[in-house]
């Protein structure tokens, strides 16, 4: 038998064994949906995130597909060097806007976040850091309930779950109080 068939088993237990820790860590990110009431990462006087690094080149025709600015706020948020990504939410002087840092091969946003403004300004993020499409965490919809209130759906990938399709969701509800911060106030997961 040549060396080289006795590499091949090794370099695919080493492909099988980051797939595993690149799951662990994205389950370690996404620790903070496992409990009721997840503890706020968003304080008074933060400033919009810059958007992370990412390696290698954006593909041109994906970044061709982010949505212009059309508000100040989305002005705001490009400044950080994100790109905006999908509509923007807004009502009851609430504006929620999706940023990307870089997207997978199929133009999916990763290293995306969702920025909260109201009346104006900044009150934080929807996830305490970057998340990417179709991991554990990953953020989904987000659905403005009142002048106070504000649910977002994050998905849950268990070990056996395809890409396409994960499991189970998790509601976070935010309270947004009188100094204007968005807080994670509860936090529930169930069986898609």
């Amino acid at each position: 038998m040549s060396s080289r068939h006795l590499r091949l088993p090794s370099i695919g237990i080493a492909i099988v064994a980051g797939a595993i820790a690149i799951g662990r860590a994205q389950a370690q990110l996404a620790s903070w949906l496992d409990t009721a009431k997840p503890t706020s990462w968003n304080s008074a006087g933060m400033v919009i995130p810059a958007a992370p690094p990412i390696p290698g080149n954006v593909n041109p025709r994906c970044r061709e597909l982010a949505r212009p600015p059309q508000l100040e706020e989305d002005k705001r948020v490009r400044d950080q060097g994100w790109d905006l990504v999908g509509a923007f939410q807004g009502g009851w002087q609430i504006l929620v806007i999706r940023g990307a840092a870089g997207y997978d091969g199929m133009c999916r946003p990763l290293q995306f976040q969702d920025f909260v403004f109201v009346r104006g300004s900044f009150a934080g993020t929807l996830s305490p850091r970057p998340v990417d499409s179709r991991a554990d965490g990953a953020l989904g919809r987000v659905i403005i309930e009142s002048d106070r209130r504000l649910v977002a759906e994050y998905a849950r990938y268990s070990a056996a779950d395809p890409l396409c399709c994960p499991s189970r969701t998790t509601a976070v509800a935010f309270d947004i109080a009188n100094d204007l911060i968005v807080r994670p106030a509860s936090a529930s997961t169930a069986r898609r």
